[in-house]
C-alpha cells in the first residue's frame, strides 16, 4: 500500500474517534421543561447510559426539571441532584396560559429574529410545554401551531368573561343626562345626544345602567332609550312620504297654525301620509286626497299602527271583589271606566279589542289569562288602581318576563307619564298571575292611589280617565311601531 493511501486511512480514523461527536450524545433540543416521574423508582445516572454510575434515585410523581435531552435520555435537575434519567419514565408537565398582548407573535424559534408563524389575539388560550430563558414553547390548540412566545406576554390567570349586557340601545331624547345614581336628583356624569348608541348593563325600575361610546358608566331614564336605531337625516330624506298616525281626533287645517281654517276632522288612530313639516306642524294628505296641516304633537310615526292588532283589556277585580277602596271610589268601578275609555280609542284606531269583563262581574285570574290565550293577544293590558298610604302617589307599570313583557310595559308607562303628568314610579318587575301565566305580551298598570284622598279625587275625574286612556293608547302605538 502506498504511503499516501495509508495517510488518508489514518486521517479518517482520527476524525472518527477523536473529533466527530457520537450520534448517541447529540443534543436534540435545548429548551427546558418540568416533568413528573412515572416509575416507582428511577435511577439518576452520571451519563446517558445504563452502565454509568447511579448518582441517586427519584420517587414516583416527583417533579423534576429537564434541562437537556439526548436520544432516550433526559438531563434533569431535582434539588441538588443533577444527572441523566431514562426519558421513558418521565412525563412532561404542561400548563394553560393566556395571551396578554393584543397581537402576540408565535415564532419558529426562541428569538426576535425568528420567523413569525402566526399572531394570536389577546386572551387566546395556549398550552405551555417548556421554556428557554425568557421564551416559552407553546401549542395553540385552535390553530394547531407549535412555536415560541415571549414569557412576558403569557399569564396563568384566566381572563374574566366579558360582562353580559342587555344589548345596544339608542338615545331618543335630544339631550339625555347620564347620572351617577338611579335618581333624577343624582349628579350628572355626562350628557349624550339623540341617536347615540349605548350598552345597557342592567335595569332597575325605570332606570337603566349604561356605558356610553366613550366608556362613561352611569344611569339614564329607560323612557328615553330604545333598541330601534333612529333614522338619520339622510335616511329620512330618502323617504319623501312617511305614514303617521293621529293620536287624537284632529283638525286638518289649510296652513301650519291654529289661525288657519279647518278643512277636515280626522279621528284618532287614522293613518295619513306625511308630506312635509314646518314650525312644529306636519303637512299631510288624507285618505280622500286632501292636503292640509296638523299639529305635530297630535301625531306619531307609524308602521302599521294599531289596525288589526288584537288587544285584550282586563278591567281588574269585579263582582264581589271590590279591589282597593278609597273614600269615594271602589277600584273595580274605576278599572272598568278606564277600560271602556281605552276600548273606544283603540277601536277607532282599527284595533280588535276584547274585554275580559264589560260589566260588574267577577272572573278568576285564570279565566282572564285564558281570554288572552284564546284571542292570541298582541297585547294584554290589566288595569288597576293602587292603595298603600295617604301620602302615596303616582303611576307604576309591571311586567313579568324581561324578554316578552318589558318592552310593552315600558312603552305603556312612558305614554301614561307623558299624558297624565303623574309622579313616575317606573316600569318594574311584578310577579302577578295574569302576567306570570300569560304566554302573550302583557302588562299590569296601576293608574294612581285611592288611599291618597287628594289623588283619589283627581284620578276619579272623567278628564283623568281620558288622559290615562290616551297615554296607554300612545304607548301601544310606540310599542307596535318601534
Amino acid at each position: 500500500m502506498k504511503k499516501a493511501s495509508l495517510a488518508k486511512v489514518f486521517l479518517v480514523l482520527f476524525l472518527f474517534f477523536f473529533i466527530l461527536p457520537s450520534k448517541e450524545y447529540k443534543v436534540s433540543a435545548s429548551y427546558s421543561f418540568d416533568g413528573k416521574v412515572t416509575a416507582s423508582i428511577l435511577n439518576v445516572r452520571s451519563k446517558p447510559a445504563v452502565s454509568s454510575k447511579a448518582l441517586g434515585k427519584l420517587k414516583k410523581n416527583q417533579v423534576i426539571t429537564v434541562i437537556d435531552q439526548q436520544k432516550g435520555w433526559y438531563k434533569i435537575k431535582s434539588g441538588k441532584t443533577l444527572g441523566w434519567v431514562s426519558s421513558t419514565y418521565v412525563k412532561g408537565i404542561t400548563w394553560n396560559g393566556y395571551a396578554t398582548a393584543s397581537n402576540l407573535n408565535v415564532r419558529k424559534s426562541p428569538n426576535l429574529k425568528s420567523n413569525v408563524l402566526i399572531k394570536i389575539p389577546k386572551n387566546t388560550a395556549v398550552i405551555v410545554e417548556g421554556k428557554d430563558g425568557s421564551w416559552l414553547k407553546v401549542f395553540v390548540p385552535g390553530k394547531k401551531v407549535r412555536g415560541w412566545v415571549s414569557a412576558s406576554y403569557v399569564s396563568k390567570k384566566k381572563p374574566a368573561a366579558p360582562a353580559k349586557t342587555l344589548g345596544t340601545y339608542y338615545v331618543t331624547a335630544d339631550i339625555l343626562n347620564v347620572r351617577v345614581k338611579a335618581s333624577a336628583s343624582s349628579k350628572i356624569a355626562a350628557k349624550i345626544s339623540k341617536g347615540e348608541a349605548v350598552q345597557v348593563n342592567s335595569q332597575s325600575g325605570s332606570w337603566s345602567n349604561i356605558t356610553t361610546a366613550k366608556g362613561t358608566k352611569g344611569w339614564v331614564s329607560s323612557l328615553y332609550i330604545n333598541k330601534k336605531k333612529p333614522l338619520d337625516n339622510k335616511e329620512n330624506s330618502t323617504n319623501k312620504e312617511t305614514k303617521i298616525i293621529l293620536k287624537d281626533n284632529s283638525n286638518i287645517r289649510t296652513g301650519p297654525g291654529t289661525h288657519f281654517s279647518v278643512i277636515a276632522l280626522e279621528k284618532a288612530g287614522t293613518s295619513l301620509v306625511k308630506i312635509g313639516e314646518k314650525d312644529g306642524w306636519v303637512q299631510v294628505k288624507t285618505s280622500k286626497g286632501k292636503t292640509g296641516w296638523v299639529a305635530g304633537w297630535l301625531v306619531s310615526s307609524a308602521g302599521s299602527g294599531l289596525k288589526g292588532k288584537v288587544i285584550v283589556i282586563d278591567a281588574g277585580h269585579g263582582g264581589y271583589d271590590n279591589g282597593a277602596s278609597g273614600k269615594i271610589y271602589k277600584e273595580k268601578s274605576l278599572n272598568l271606566q278606564s277600560a271602556q275609555e281605552l276600548r273606544s280609542l283603540l277601536q277607532n284606531a282599527g284595533a280588535k279589542v276584547i274585554m275580559t269583563r264589560s260589566s260588574d262581574k267577577y272572573f278568576s285570574l285564570s279565566q282572564r289569562v285564558s281570554v288572552s290565550h284564546s284571542a292570541k293577544a298582541d297585547a294584554f293590558i290589566s288595569i288597576h288602581y293602587n292603595s298603600f298610604s295617604a301620602s302615596s302617589s303616582g303611576v307604576v307599570s309591571f311586567y313579568y318576563s324581561s324578554s316578552k313583557d318589558r318592552g310593552l310595559a315600558q312603552s305603556l308607562h312612558k305614554g301614561l307619564v307623558s299624558q297624565t303628568k303623574m309622579r313616575d314610579l317606573g316600569a318594574r318587575y311584578g310577579d302577578y298571575h295574569v302576567l306570570r301565566n300569560n304566554k302573550q305580551p302583557s302588562a299590569l298598570l296601576e293608574l294612581g292611589f285611592l288611599s291618597n284622598p287628594k289623588e283619589e279625587k283627581h284620578i276619579g275625574t272623567k278628564e283623568y280617565q281620558k288622559k290615562a286612556a290616551k297615554g296607554i293608547y300612545e304607548g301601544l302605538l310606540d310599542y307596535f311601531n318601534s
